[in-house]
């Protein structure tokens, strides 16, 4: 267990998206071993291929067959600092990437970024914080996201769950911060699954200042927070369970 919770900044967007479920969960994220699954390697190979394509090139190889044997050991070492993609793998890459690249608003606002991957440090409240930026723009931050679904009720769905629109909040600041004009924050979203739908959406101007309002108040809980207590956030324990608004009257005869 870390002595201090200053030891666990500066805070990420991901880190206080933990936070906001409880304090346990924002441990649990400190503090457990990090394992990068398949899905996260994926879109971590995505985001390369689209925003820095040539990086993407330099960094992977490909071998068809089996993973086992001698001949897969010694390619394995040969490209010890690269990542190794079956052919399908490297397809279903490409195959997002142009899908991306040739849509008729994602393409051009990929190519307007003047910059990609744009670190950051910052402090709110007091408290340092840190991210990275996928695209500027000369007057937008470019978000890319993979997804299952980007129809409007999902992609809408997945912006409000996973916070998104706190992110963008964060993100602008550090840009504001940074002397950078970002008075647009689009979500590039693009299916992860064939046929790769993609979809651009703006976040409305009130839904980022919902984020604003969110973030801080995380910060205030954070500063209150002893840095040990793993119990969930006051008020999350001990209400009464109703059946859903969705299901169906019942009829009591007495």
């Amino acid at each position: 267990m870390l002595s201090s919770k200053e030891e666990y900044t500066p805070l990420s967007f991901s880190s206080l998206k933990a936070f906001s479920r409880s304090p346990l969960a924002f441990l649990h994220y400190k503090l457990a071993p990090r394992k990068e699954t398949a899905a996260m390697t994926f879109g971590t190979l995505v985001h390369r291929a689209i925003l820095e394509p040539d990086k993407y090139e330099v960094s992977t190889v490909i071998w068809d067959g089996r993973r086992a044997g001698n001949k897969y050991l010694d390619f394995k070492e040969e490209n010890a600092d690269k990542d190794i993609l079956t052919p399908k793998e490297a397809l279903d890459i490409r195959l997002i990437a142009n899908r991306v690249l040739d849509h008729p608003y994602a393409g051009p606002m990929v190519r307007q970024c003047k910059e990609f991957e744009k670190p950051f440090e910052i402090e709110q409240c007091g408290i340092p914080h840190r991210g990275i930026i996928d695209g500027l723009g000369d007057w937008f931050i470019l978000d890319l996201k993979t997804t299952q679904n980007v129809s409007h009720h999902s992609l809408q769905r997945t912006i409000y769950d996973f916070k998104y629109y706190m992110q963008a909040a964060i993100y602008q600041r550090a840009a504001e911060i940074m002397g950078m004009e970002s008075s647009s924050y689009f979500i590039l979203a693009v299916e992860s699954s064939a046929p790769h739908h993609v979809q651009v959406v703006e976040l409305e101007p009130h839904y980022i200042a919902r984020g604003h309002l969110e973030w801080e108040r995380l910060l205030r809980s954070w500063k209150a927070w002893d840095g040990k207590s793993a119990h969930g956030h006051e008020g999350e324990d001990g209400w009464m369970m109703d059946a859903p608004h969705w299901a169906p009257a019942m009829e009591i005869n007495l």
